[in-house]
């Protein structure tokens, strides 16, 4: 069997079981049909609008204590998702009907009646459940820049060039103790801060759909600045049996952003601990006069192939006139934006203060 027919084959044995599970919990007393929205974004006139159908218990748990947060993290991927199911999202007052597709998820075009930058409620209402409230990002079209930056070991640290730091990280420390990259909430702020506030942040990453809370909760806890977090479904695909190919992602999300928001030049910003290089240069291929620099934090444990792709790719990059660097810390990135006018001399004093 080829490893397309696989993925399909995994494809079909986990949606019947997801069904089958999600339709015997609907019937259980305390369990609703619920909709974890993701954060919407877009422009004055169309947003993409995202969230996930789930059968959700109506009351969480609040135990603490290093069982809870295995399980609270363990069951973060373990969902009970519902396709085909109707929702409505309404936006500026104006109802819109979607159907939850594969793996319960809503992936919608809106179109929205003018209106004004900066950030909107949204409204998700499914039969049964109660209404859900989300948030609508509307990009400045005086805006003049934006910023694109992974999540994993580039704002929070996973350590995901080492399995056994990945998965502590991910399942037994605390959201509420996850760590953040140092100075990197202030670097991002400062450039924020740079085109008076009007620059927007997107996080895009290879992380599972399901972590989205918890990372957005997080950007608003460490002081990183709100914007949409665009992640991936974990498991069988078409034509994967995990996840899509990162650098692919990657690039295809960033180039869409690129294509939708025409009056911006992109600052973007990863780490040399998996493939966020490769993406960014494929994006500099496609679009070398939309993007101002790259930043690749470099993370442990050192690696010879690790820095020599990453300067293959720059010395490439910089022939299309575009800057990637491969910086210790968010100093470095800071130190490097100041000196091509993205960030004052005050926001390289705050990353710098924000060091230890």
């Amino acid at each position: 069997m080829t490893r397309s027919r696989w993925a399909q084959w995994a494809l079909r044995a986990e949606r019947t079981a997801e069904d089958r599970l999600a339709a015997f919990l609907r019937g259980r007393p305390g369990w609703q049909v619920t909709v974890e929205p993701y954060v919407a974004h877009g422009t004055a006139t169309q947003c993409s609008v995202g969230g996930r159908v789930l059968v959700a218990h109506r009351e969480p748990s609040d135990r603490d204590g290093p069982a809870a947060t295995l399980l609270t993290s363990a069951g973060r991927y373990l969902t009970v998702d519902v396709a085909g199911t109707p929702v409505t999202v309404v936006v500026a007052g104006v109802s819109h009907q979607v159907v939850s597709g594969p793996e319960g998820y809503l992936d919608a075009i809106v179109d929205l009646p003018g209106l004004a930058p900066g950030r909107h409620t949204i409204t998700f209402r499914v039969a049964g459940g109660d209404p859900v409230q989300g948030l609508l990002l509307v990009v400045d079209p005086d805006a003049r820049l934006g910023i694109v930056s992974d999540l994993d070991d580039t704002v929070i640290h996973t350590g995901l060039t080492r399995a056994w730091v990945a998965i502590r990280n991910t399942l037994l420390v605390a959201d509420s103790a996850r760590m953040a990259v140092a100075g990197g909430a202030e670097l991002y702020q400062g450039m924020v801060a740079g085109d008076g506030g009007r620059t927007p942040v997107w996080y895009v990453s290879t992380g599972a759909w399901n972590a989205h809370r918890m990372l957005v909760n997080f950007l608003a806890r460490t002081g990183f600045p709100r914007g949409p977090v665009l992640l991936t479904d974990w498991g069988p695909g078409q034509r994967w049996l995990f996840r899509e190919d990162s650098a692919a992602f990657k690039a295809r999300m960033i180039l869409a952003l690129l294509a939708r928001h025409e009056h911006l030049s992109f600052v973007l910003i990863g780490d040399s601990g998996q493939h966020d290089p490769d993406a960014y240069a494929a994006v500099v291929r496609a679009q070398p006069g939309r993007v101002r620099a790259v930043y690749i934090r470099d993370v442990p444990p050192a690696s010879v192939l690790r820095f020599a792709r990453v300067h293959e790719l720059a010395e490439e990059v910089a022939a299309l006139g575009v800057p990637m660097l491969l910086v210790r810390d968010s100093l470095a990135a800071a130190e490097h934006a100041h000196s091509i006018g993205l960030v004052d001399a005050t926001t390289v004093e705050r990353v710098r203060a924000a060091m230890p």
